[in-house]
């Protein structure tokens, strides 16, 4: 959930920064080769800053991974593409001298500098760097996408942990997912009538073959429903699921409206 989280916050990010962006712009263009050449090819995002906040190569390759890449293309004849969240935009450019260009994209006009070999467009706080190097638009199909987001390791464990009159909690797999975290994939069934209920892995309790380490796990369920879930454990301590061994925590069922604990369940995975 909070790498969702993550990203929502990364694209909202970046979607304001284009937008202030299309503010920039003017000055007379100058038809120098040199001056050209030093724009025209393919550009990636290589850092991102918006009201202060910026976005590390982590979080770039997240952007990446979810089909949603920010690049430039930059042509010869007078043509561009902005690439946004793996859609292009369209437009044209012209080179006011080997470190300065307008850009002219999807109408609106965009001032680019180049510096120590890297493009960067800028205004009032924000700020979009690009270094050399190609981002692709997303096909028609899709493959792209799904290709980036395979988990790497999956095996099939299909256990019930807990069968009351509140709620059943199987685990349906451990993996290794296509963000190397490591956990289990749970099926959750809220058996109350009347409950919002919410799953959530209690802070301290978590073990793998006798050391402590942090298990994240957080699902919502409405009254006589299930949801399929993926808790992980700290990426640090856990990289690989051969080492998922002798697993113990607990899992707690709360009201999701007053956050009172309805039960609490000692959990253990060999």
């Amino acid at each position: 959930m909070k790498r969702k989280l993550l990203v929502c916050a990364l694209v909202a990010c970046a979607m304001t920064l284009c937008l202030a962006l299309t503010g920039c712009g003017g000055g007379s263009a100058t038809n120098d080769k040199d001056a050209k050449e030093a724009f025209i090819g393919s550009w990636k995002l290589a850092g991102m800053v918006s009201d202060g906040e910026e976005a590390t190569a982590e979080d770039i390759a997240m952007l990446d991974a979810f089909g949603m890449s920010v690049g430039l293309n930059v042509n010869e004849d007078g043509t561009c593409a902005l690439i946004m969240f793996g859609e292009p935009l369209d437009g044209t450019w012209e080179a006011k001298s080997a470190t300065e260009a307008k850009f002219t994209i999807d109408g609106s006009p965009i001032t680019a500098t180049i510096a120590d070999g890297k493009l960067q467009m800028t205004d009032d706080g924000y700020a979009m760097t690009f270094e050399r190097g190609e981002v692709k638009a997303n096909s028609n199909d899709g493959d792209s996408k799904a290709a980036s987001t395979t988990d790497k390791s999956t095996v099939a464990v299909d256990k019930v942990l807990v069968d009351d009159e509140n709620c059943t909690i199987t685990v349906l797999n451990k993996k290794q997912d296509w963000l190397d975290d490591c956990g289990y994939t749970f099926k959750v069934e809220n058996k109350t009538a009347d409950k919002t209920v919410m799953f959530m892995a209690e802070y301290g309790t978590f073990s793998v073959d006798g050391q402590m380490v942090d298990f994240t796990l957080t699902e919502t369920v409405k009254p006589g429903m299930f949801a399929e879930t993926f808790g992980y454990f700290d990426s640090t301590k856990i990289t690989d699921i051969e080492a998922m061994k002798n697993v113990a925590g607990t899992i707690s069922l709360m009201d999701n409206d007053t956050y009172d604990t309805i039960a609490s369940y000692p959990i253990e995975i060999a």
